[in-house]
C-alpha cells in the first residue's frame, strides 16, 4: 500500500511535469487545458490534506 508521503511526492512530480508541458506548449488551447489540469490537481491535493 502506498503511503500518503509517497502519494504526495508522486502528485508533486505530476504537477511539475504538467507545468513544464504547459510552459513549453505552443497551442494556446492545449496550454489552457494543461494549466486547468494543474489547478485541479492542486485543489485536489489541498482537499486531501485537510
Amino acid at each position: 500500500m502506498e503511503s500518503s508521503h509517497d502519494r504526495q511526492a508522486r502528485l508533486q512530480v505530476l504537477i511539475a511535469d504538467l507545468r513544464q508541458r504547459a510552459a513549453a506548449c505552443e497551442d494556446p488551447n492545449e496550454k489552457t487545458n494543461l494549466r486547468r489540469s494543474v489547478d485541479s490537481l492542486v485543489r485536489l491535493a489541498a482537499a486531501h490534506q485537510s
